[in-house]
């Protein structure tokens, strides 16, 4: 068994060579999205496995003063210690004479080679193998990544994800869809609207809303550690946890105006709420939580957790805001594709994988911020003045949403979208108020139409003319009333 201090300096040696190999890692130009996850992902390791030398590092100097006590002893006994331990490892190797001996910095050297550049050497040997007078560049290097390392990668993240470029969250959408009162949005809506205070709130706080926003705050974590390895993490919770001690207050949730904490509803209008505070149930359970403190303090609590997770949620979209606006593109660019044009994605994502064309995660060069086409390329110039896509249009009914286009805009106004927020301000999708936007006007509007309708109903009572048997002409109000009193 070595001796302390020999344990300590091999643990410092190995601290050493790692932080070298990190830094050989960060200094190589790689232009691929694969290799530079990868190397992200060696990165964090090599950070784990220093942090486990640390921490053998600060055990033996916590051992009891044993390293001391060995120091001590070797400065007692000078080179007869040197040399009783010489004798050892030459006895040793004496023993074991076909031992083989790997220097411990060929573990390290494969952190300074290219991968790209051994890729590059590859084809260049392949394209010599049939050539005539070639010589053959055998000097294949060695490289940090392996046949595990893209194995690895290929199952760690799903298709839609494509290697950490986006995010997936069918299984999130699906969740939203089931939970109670859940405002019925699309794949791409609930990309937009997901981390929204009013798509994080729901009537009814029960088990099934707690499990939706467990699973959202679980798949961004586990998100974070395979796409982002070097994020630091537990900072980002920390900071928020801070930012969130210091915003909340109990009964004060922004989302939540509109929400009785004591039978824990959510209503739409503000007189559903006020007729529900007088009724009978809500005294009855207002009363049972003035009579049980310990449920009072209970329910704050769930409520206070239950707030955390929702701004959880939102911290991590604020974070990821850009992979989420990738994601929205690259589903509405899909979305546009035929089931042809679909398979051949697929078909040259699959010679993407296998040969060396996967260069995708290179910026397209967008500098007027254009559209992207069903290739993923921005689409020509001419094509987005022809259809007026530098025209933004704004729906106030619709949350403040922005439309590119006359024809995107005026094709919302029969998305469900619109239609549900109609019905919320208590206002019919009729044809006569599309291409209103403003809730003001839309009301204005609707007041205008009551008011018409009652004046025609007035205006019947007006036009209608009866005869007597006299042969007097009079209006159907005038007639009915002196019917009534027996004069006719």
């Amino acid at each position: 068994m070595d001796s302390i201090v020999e344990q300590q300096r091999q643990a410092h040696e190995d601290v050493e060579r790692m932080e070298q190999a990190i830094v050989d890692l960060m200094l190589q130009n790689l232009t691929k999205h694969r290799y530079r996850l990868i190397r992200e992902q060696k990165i964090n390791e090599l950070l784990e496995q220093i942090q486990m030398r640390s921490q053998v590092l600060l055990d033996l100097e916590k051992a009891e003063g044993l390293g001391s006590k060995e120091s001590a002893r070797m400065e007692e006994r000078g080179f007869d210690e040197f040399y009783d331990r010489l004798n050892d490892i030459r006895s040793y190797h004496y023993r074991n004479p076909d031992l083989m001996v790997r220097p411990p910095e060929m573990e390290y050297v494969k952190y300074k080679h290219n991968p790209e550049e051994a890729d590059e050497k590859r084809k260049r040997n392949i394209s010599l193998e049939t050539a005539e007078d070639a010589v053959i560049d055998e000097d294949i290097l060695e490289t940090f990544i392996d046949e595990d390392d893209e194995h690895k990668l290929e199952t760690m993240f799903s298709g839609e994800e494509k290697f950490g470029r986006y995010v997936d969250l069918n299984e999130q959408h699906d969740m939203y869809l089931n939970l109670k009162d859940a405002q019925r949005l699309t794949y791409l809506g609930y990309l937009s609207e997901f981390a929204a205070d009013s798509a994080l709130s729901s009537r009814r706080k029960d088990k099934q809303y707690e499990e939706y926003l467990d699973s959202l705050n679980q798949y961004f974590e586990g998100y974070f550690a395979r796409a982002m390895p070097l994020f630091n993490l537990p900072k980002a919770r920390r900071e928020a946890q801070e930012a969130f001690d210091k915003e909340y207050k109990p009964g004060s949730d922004s989302s939540n105006l509109l929400f009785c904490s004591v039978c824990q509803r959510q209503f739409e209008k503000q007189t559903t709420l006020s007729a529900h505070m007088n009724s009978r149930k809500h005294q009855k359970a207002v009363q049972r939580l003035q009579t049980e403190p310990m449920a009072v303090n209970q329910r704050i609590e769930q409520d206070r957790q239950l707030a955390w997770r929702k701004y959880l949620v939102q911290t991590y979209a604020k974070i990821l805001e850009d992979r989420i606006k990738d994601t929205r593109a690259n589903v509405e660019r899909r979305q546009a594709l035929t089931d042809e044009e679909r398979q051949r994605e697929l078909q040259d994502e699959e010679v993407s994988i296998d040969g060396d064309a996967d260069d995708a995660g290179e910026q397209t060069y967008n500098p007027l911020n254009l559209p992207l086409g069903w290739d993923g390329k921005p689409i020509p110039f001419w094509l987005y003045k022809l259809h007026g896509l530098g025209v933004k249009f704004t729906c106030e009914i619709c949350g403040n949403s922005v439309y590119r286009g006359r024809k995107a805009y005026e094709r919302h106004f029969q998305e469900s979208r619109h239609a549900t927020n109609m019905r919320r301000l208590g206002l019919p999708n009729t044809k006569q108020f599309h291409g209103i936007s403003s809730i003001e006007e839309a009301l204005a509007l609707w007041q205008r139409v009551e008011q018409e309708v009652k004046q025609n109903e007035v205006n019947v009572d007006t036009f209608e003319e009866y005869e007597d048997s006299e042969g007097n002409v009079f209006n159907k109000k005038t007639f009915m009333d002196l019917k009534r009193q027996g004069l006719i």
